[in-house]
């Protein structure tokens, strides 16, 4: 049925939290009993991808350390290579408790980091990548991405900054635009792109009618592309996307295999986009869940 070991396959429990990828809480769409949760996707992407015991290893020691629920995952794909990201949020600010400083400690096992903790940042999450490599202290864990808040629009937004030894570089710019209500914000964003010949292709091509129909999307500026963002879509939703991005079967085929096991959740997906040779072209996408 899965592919995945029995241990991996991680049947839902009564409690368990449901959240987006920014863990802001939703009431699941239906009865939990005999379904799974999205840890298990997570799993299956790493079998997919052929990842070793010790990624693994460590994303149990994430969410031993954190606790179920408390870090969200994002599974990436481009040029046909599956690579990991993990963020962690924690909206207090400077009150947190969850800091790069209580993650690096968890992660100081698997690999040695040279970053300080920027405790007195006004951080409200960060996010690594996460690799065999590292796992396998192969690489040190040498970059962190912080996300700042951007107060004093009527949209809400934030900012994210790659953290290094050499000091923080700005990289990213998120807005956040209510799906039913700013569809047309969300259009005249999409426009103003530093990315994107004019006259621009068809928005459509970006926008999904089959995507657009969910809670929240999200508008990134970044440094060599742009990102399209659709929060709380549905398992149908999510193998749609799936299907139209050429993911492999493996990852394709147990969600629409387990799609009854997975449709009281809602899920969050992503796509990087830029011109090359005067054609719109998807350089990443991504989809994310709970661990």
């Amino acid at each position: 049925m899965t592919g995945l070991p029995p241990d991996r396959l991680e049947w839902a429990r009564p409690g368990d939290r449901t959240a987006d990828y920014c863990l802001w809480d939703y009431p699941p769409l239906g009865p939990t009993a005999g379904r799974l949760r999205q840890a298990t996707l997570l799993w299956q992407s790493l079998a997919a991808a052929g990842a070793g015991p010790r990624l693994h290893a460590l994303c149990d020691a994430l969410r031993a350390g954190l606790g179920p629920g408390q870090t969200v995952w994002g599974a990436k794909r481009s040029g046909g290579v599956t690579t990991w990201e993990f963020y962690f949020y924690d909206y207090g600010r400077l009150d947190r408790s969850v800091s790069v400083g209580r993650v690096l400690a968890l992660l100081a096992p698997f690999a040695a980091s040279p970053l300080a903790d920027p405790a007195r940042r006004p951080y409200f999450m960060f996010s690594l990548d996460l690799d065999d490599a590292l796992a396998e202290g192969r690489r040190p864990l040498d970059r962190i991405n912080l996300y700042i808040g951007h107060p004093g629009s009527s949209v809400s937004s934030g900012l994210s900054y790659a953290y290094t030894q050499e000091g923080l570089a700005f990289d990213n710019l998120y807005a956040f635009f209510d799906a039913r209500r700013e569809m047309e914000q969300v259009r005249a964003k999409l426009a103003c792109s530093a990315h994107l010949d004019l006259p621009g292709p068809s928005l459509d091509a970006l926008l999904w009618p089959e995507l657009s129909r969910c809670g929240v999307v999200v508008v990134a500026n970044k440094r060599a592309c742009d990102g399209l963002y659709f929060s709380r879509i549905t398992v149908d939703q999510l193998i749609l996307f799936f299907e139209r991005l050429g993911y492999p079967e493996a990852v394709t085929g147990f969600v629409r295999d387990n799609r009854r096991r997975l449709d009281h959740l809602l899920f969050d997906v992503g796509l990087d986009y830029a011109m090359a040779d005067g054609r719109l072209v998807v350089t990443k996408s991504a989809y994310y869940g709970l661990l």
